[in-house]
């Protein structure tokens, strides 16, 4: 066995859209190795190496949207609860028969005042979504990614990863080295 057949390191992938791949640092080359896939990529090829950790914002944004929006449904609950259960009073006492028309409209402002009973559940379920959405803006992406020429290849795994970290400042060590 020749020391370029040696892995200097390597990187498993447990979670985000690469589980199950792993990333092996050779002395000559970076293999990327998946269930159903094989990528070799020479070391000489990669003009540069980048490892990044970014919290998403976006998820972030839309978490803090979802708790707004939530507190607009709680607060227009109440009053529209009373507005539509007054209105069907309203009307119940205006109608002697409770047939045609005036039932119909009995009935929809009935609807319009259980619907309005339910919103505070609803806003329940935004702060819940809001919540996983904050916890994993606030966990970022760190990300991997190799520039070969024109192109790069993105390595994301979910979370601040010091793995990661040290497999590239090894794949950089292993770049520089290769470069005296």
């Amino acid at each position: 066995m020749s020391n370029a057949d040696v892995p200097i390191t390597s990187y498993d992938f447990r979670s985000g859209p690469l589980r199950g791949t792993h990333l092996t640092l050779f002395p000559h080359s970076l293999l990327h190795r998946g269930g159903n896939f094989l990528e070799t990529i020479p070391i000489h090829a990669v003009a540069a190496i980048r490892v990044t950790f970014a919290r998403e914002d976006g998820k972030l944004g839309w978490g803090a949207a979802l708790v707004v929006i939530a507190l607009i449904l709680v607060a227009l609950s109440g009053p529209l609860a009373s507005l539509a259960g007054s209105a069907a009073n309203e009307v119940a006492a205006q109608v002697q028969g409770g047939t045609g028309v005036g039932s119909a409209v009995i009935s929809v402002f009935q609807s319009l005042q259980s619907f309005a009973r339910a919103l505070p559940v609803v806003a329940v379920a935004l702060v819940l979504w809001a919540a996983a959405l904050f916890a994993l803006g606030w966990f970022g992406v760190t990300t991997l990614t190799l520039t070969l020429g024109a192109v790069e290849r993105a390595y994301p795994v979910r979370g601040r990863n010091a793995m990661l970290y040290d497999f590239a400042e090894a794949a950089s060590e292993r770049l520089l080295s290769g470069r005296r």
